[in-house]
């Protein structure tokens, strides 16, 4: 991976693609409506995230799920051009090379899958230990209104969490301590997670419900939400907000807010899916639309081509040229 960067490191940036390029961007998003390049990326087609605001990190491997091969996590510093490998092991398998930094980028979390097992590492300048070991993933299709693999720290860095749905044996949610890996709490079936930003609050749906619960280390577990399925929850950096899609029984998409503990948020209009945060008060998502009977193998409801960012303290909804964002900085816990 290479990095060309004409501008300067700014205090709100997105990894992201537009419209008209195959590039991936390092761009200034303080105004979502109106991203401003700071650097191209090229090099692969690597799913990157930001170590902080100058450095990304991506996953490779020459593995499949099938056979074992070289994985690696590597780093690339954006402006010197300085690439270092994290972590390497022999994988390929899926969920391979999922991985978090903590917000002072001191421990790195990170998933290895091969044929024979899925293992959960923490990685610190105390070395790279293997701190949860689950089944091999098996071959089935994908459900992506309940399957799901999140992993990240909490907003102080005290605690780390791996959800996922698709090993064959092992606790899917896990919730550990960053100081020695150890478990804290953990449920045989969870999904659809996301940490907090106010506090290190882990908030997760139960499978095939519309039961979201919230764990916390001091007050245990309450509920959060009774009735919203929600999918692939994004919480906000800067502001208490967790954008989510939610579908009806025809698949029909629409987003949602839950803010300051339920004390805001609500519906949005339009249908909408796959919010992603760009700074603490604006998110970008995409529009769906009908494409029977073009749907293929996919759902009735799909991406149409057209984007848009919300402004959430103005309530305004803007068109966007941005196709995709893969990360954003800062991350929860570095505001």
């Amino acid at each position: 991976m290479r990095a060309n960067c004409p501008g300067a490191a700014t205090a709100n940036e997105a990894l992201i693609s537009m419209q008209g390029s195959t590039a991936q961007l390092v761009a200034d998003v303080a105004d979502a409506k109106n991203p401003k390049t700071i650097c191209t990326v090229s090099g692969g087609s690597w799913q990157p995230q930001f170590v902080n605001q100058r450095m990304v990190s991506w996953y490779a491997t020459q593995g499949s799920p099938g056979a074992a091969g070289a994985s690696l996590i590597a780093a690339l510093d954006l402006f010197s051009g300085t690439s270092t490998i994290a972590a390497s092991w022999q994988g390929g398998s899926f969920m391979d090379g999922l991985h978090a930094w903590s917000p002072d980028r001191g421990f790195l979390a990170y998933v290895t899958s091969d044929p024979s097992s899925v293992n959960l590492h923490l990685l610190s300048g105390g070395g790279d230990r293997v701190v949860a070991t689950m089944g091999a993933v098996p071959g089935r299709g994908n459900n992506p209104n309940e399957d799901d693999a999140y992993l990240a720290f909490s907003l102080d860095g005290a605690y780390f969490a791996l959800v996922q749905t698709y090993t064959s044996s092992g606790d899917q949610l896990q919730v550990r301590r960053t100081i020695d890996g150890s478990p804290i709490f953990t449920l045989p079936k969870a999904t659809m997670a996301t940490w907090g930003s106010t506090s290190s609050r882990l908030y997760y749906r139960l499978p095939n419900s519309g039961s979201v619960q919230v764990w916390d280390p001091t007050a245990g577990v309450s509920q959060a939400l009774s009735q919203s399925t929600w999918i692939r929850p994004r919480t906000s950096a800067g502001d208490d907000n967790i954008a989510f899609t939610v579908r009806d029984s025809t698949g029909k998409p629409a987003v949602w807010l839950y803010g300051h503990n339920g004390k805001s948020g609500g519906q949005l209009p339009g249908v909408r899916s796959s919010p992603a945060w760009l700074n603490s008060n604006s998110f970008f998502y995409v529009e769906e639309a009908p494409c029977a009977p073009n749907c293929g193998i996919g759902p009735a409801w799909q991406p149409d081509g057209k984007t848009f960012t919300v402004d959430t303290a103005l309530n305004a909804e803007s068109p966007s040229k941005i196709t995709q964002v893969y990360s954003s900085w800062p991350r929860p816990g570095q505001v």
